[in-house]
């Protein structure tokens, strides 16, 4: 156990130095508003005026099991023209979370709150772009939230047959305590590192989203708890979603669910953007950035 607890200590390490923010060049600043889990921790962008003032500000809601940093290149590219928030989900990242599994509603309904305690709401509407499982929080956000979210861009819209869902339900890792995950999550560096490698993912922006990973501990995998099952539940909510829609199909592992859900939307356009191999990572934001600037403005 010395040389997992060696890698471990260098992470964490590395995670107080990831969670400072250089302002020098931006308005950018973390701060944290109340939910019913406790707070939730955002990291805000806000451009210079008049290059924000009439744009619409959009939150970004990450996947499971990152933080809000894991799209910090498409937060920058963003935050030149417009208010961003990235927002950690409970319980991930810097945010706390619940004591138990939830719901992609419960979700949905504590980020509500958090957007209503930074003043948005019906009469300061919002945009908002989700990745994985915050697609889904996204979505449901929209259906709960019809006058406060004003479109939506989803990327990674889980929807899948049942025996999909359920098979990746059971084979969730069964850690049970901190020691137990600190185990699993050492044995597992090296896979991920090749993801990264073959993706051309950085090394900084690597270790910085990994370090951010490691925070939920045994509560990890609450979010793909809540994903999964909502698969079920999917075809039957996801045509509740009024406002406008941009799914975003990339070159990942849910590309085909994707695109399976768009029939499930009212008001939907399709952004195809294969050359994304990964949903969350992207090293060249200029063609994505493009597709949002023309859906959202």
């Amino acid at each position: 156990m010395r040389g997992a607890a060696q890698i471990l200590l260098a992470l964490s390490l590395l995670a107080g130095a990831a969670t400072t923010t250089n302002a020098a060049d931006r308005a950018v600043r973390n701060g944290y508003v109340d939910n019913r889990y406790g707070q939730l921790h955002y990291t805000i962008a806000t451009p210079p005026v008049p290059a924000g003032a009439r744009r619409t500000p959009i939150a970004m809601i990450h996947q499971t099991v990152n933080s809000s940093i894991e799209s910090r290149s498409l937060f920058d590219e963003l935050a030149k023209d417009r208010v961003v928030i990235a927002i950690d989900t409970p319980g991930y990242g810097n945010s706390d979370g619940p004591q138990e599994v939830i719901t992609i509603e419960e979700y949905a309904a504590a980020i509500a709150e958090g957007l209503r305690g930074l003043g948005y709401g019906p009469k300061r509407p919002i945009d908002v772009i989700g990745l994985h499982t915050g697609a889904l929080i996204a979505a449901e956000l929209a259906i709960a939230e019809p006058r406060t979210i004003r479109r939506a861009v989803l990327s990674g819209v889980y929807v899948v047959p049942e025996e999909r869902w359920k098979k990746a339900l059971a084979s969730l890792p069964p850690y049970r305590t901190s020691a137990e995950y600190f185990d699993w999550a050492v044995s597992m560096l090296p896979r991920l590192r090749q993801y990264a490698v073959e993706r051309g993912i950085s090394d900084a922006d690597w270790g910085r989203i990994t370090v951010e990973s490691l925070r939920p501990l045994v509560r990890r995998e609450y979010g793909h708890v809540a994903a999964f099952r909502y698969a079920e539940r999917a075809p039957a909510r996801l045509p509740q979603v009024t406002q406008p829609v941009l799914l975003l199909a990339v070159g990942d592992s849910l590309r085909q669910p994707t695109l399976d859900s768009q029939p499930l939307f009212r008001n939907v356009q399709l952004a195809d953007l294969p050359q994304y191999t990964d949903g969350a990572y992207f090293p060249d934001v200029a063609p994505l950035a493009a597709a949002l600037r023309k859906f959202l403005d």
